[in-house]
């Protein structure tokens, strides 16, 4: 009797089950519609069946030169790898040495060693999953980047100017009107990190945003202005006061002007 149990739990137990993420995935590798290559940026969603995503962990591939680098929670990283059809290698990883919270080490930790582990990829529409021996290692969405091709913020008042110009190749900036700008080339992260200060921004909305205050109507600070040029138009923001942009631009305006620093 208690065989005969055994045996019914076991048959139960094989009806419900169904396949794992692994066979799933395997399955969708026969669908002639999903892009199976390793090319641009990717947010890392889940690490170990773990959601970290508040971690803003990702990886860039360069699909020309076999290159990966992308953010391990704390650090840099950078490496190479290699990709035969679903089968993948990564060389070991070099990282920069910054020094973070307990938490942001673990992740960073706990990726890299991924990274080390991994020996499959099986992609999905929208992304791919890392697997070691046929277990879930990381899933990561690829970042469908807006074609952004500049930004320009302004700032003038009686007695002052401020024209800073970025674009994936060169920072310009001037100081004075209808003279030469100044300039230096635009680091890769740098522009990365401008690109991803918009993930939230509704840059098409940009003139609708409040501006948190108007002194510039009467002579107490700089007016100033946000131009995003996104798929060949230009958006220009409500004019606001330089030193405190609307809160929707914050971090994208402090971050140009912090790029325009020290041009010489």
């Amino acid at each position: 009797m208690k065989t005969m149990l055994l045996c019914f739990s076991m048959i139960v137990l094989r009806c419900c089950w169904g396949p794992t993420d692994y066979q799933i995935m395997q399955h969708m590798q026969n669908d002639t519609t999903i892009f199976k290559e390793l090319n641009g940026t990717y947010n890392i969603n889940r690490l170990n069946l773990k959601d970290v995503s508040s971690f803003g962990l990702n990886v860039t591939f360069d699909d020309s030169v076999k290159k990966i680098s992308g953010f391990s929670g704390c650090n840099r990283f950078f490496g190479s790898y290699t990709l035969n059809e679903n089968t993948l290698k990564f060389s070991p990883l070099g990282t920069t040495k910054m020094l973070c919270s307990e938490d942001k080490n673990a992740i960073e930790t706990e990726l890299i060693k991924a990274f080390g582990k991994a020996d499959k990829v099986f992609f999905s529409k929208n992304g791919f999953t890392l697997f070691k021996k046929k277990k879930s290692l990381l899933i990561a969405t690829k970042v469908i980047e807006d074609n952004i091709t500049s930004f320009e913020y302004t700032a003038s008042s009686r007695g002052s100017y401020k024209r800073i110009e970025i674009n994936k190749d060169t920072i310009f900036f001037s100081k004075k009107r209808n003279k030469k700008s100044l300039q230096k080339p635009c680091d890769t992260e740098l522009w990365k990190s401008l690109i991803r200060l918009c993930d939230d921004l509704e840059i098409e909305n940009i003139s609708n945003l409040e501006a948190p205050s108007k002194k510039f109507q009467f002579d107490g600070a700089a007016l100033a202005h946000l131009k995003i040029t996104l798929n060949g138009t230009t958006y220009e923001s409500v004019p606001f006061d330089h030193g405190n942009p609307p809160k929707e631009i914050v971090a994208l305006v402090k971050e140009m002007l912090s790029m325009a620093e020290n041009i010489e």
